[in-house]
């Protein structure tokens, strides 16, 4: 059995909907370098997504995207803070509950890949948002999640 709907219990945010009301943007698919899930071009206000992702990759990518679209441009010797900075807010969008986590990581029996397929996002984002857990957060799910290694 599938845990209650872990990604709608209590999920205010909306990826393609908050990419939609920015209106003078655009949106196209194409074949991307191999690792590269989605590109924002500020000049053009044009989005492009990787072809072939999954429905969680879509998701967290557009998420991914719109953040860089509402965060502006970088210099390109600040970008590699930048993503990491943009992976972290979007992992906290997409998965805002800790306790959904928890719910997730324990009906998965510590699966990432599992536990992710719950949230609605990709494991990499799950990662991430594992990874960036306040200490009160870190507390909590180490109290809970005693018998998985995160």
């Amino acid at each position: 059995m599938r845990p209650r709907d872990l990604a709608g219990a209590s999920h205010p945010h909306h990826p393609w909907r908050r990419f939609a009301e920015l209106t003078d943007w655009s949106l196209r698919w194409a074949e991307l370098p191999p690792g590269v899930m989605g590109r924002t071009c500020h000049r053009t206000k044009t989005v492009t997504l990787a072809l072939g992702m999954s429905q969680a990759e879509r998701r967290c990518t557009i998420a991914h995207e719109t953040e860089h679209i509402e965060r502006g441009p970088v210099p390109p010797q600040q970008a590699a803070r930048e993503e990491l900075e943009i992976d972290r807010t979007v992992a906290r969008l997409l998965i805002p509950s800790v306790t959904h986590l928890v719910d997730a990581m324990t009906w998965a029996a510590g699966h990432l890949e599992t536990a992710a397929d719950a949230l609605w996002v990709d494991d990499y984002l799950l990662a991430v948002r594992l990874r960036s857990l306040t200490g009160s957060e870190r507390s909590y799910v180490n109290r809970l999640l005693t018998n998985y290694v995160l």
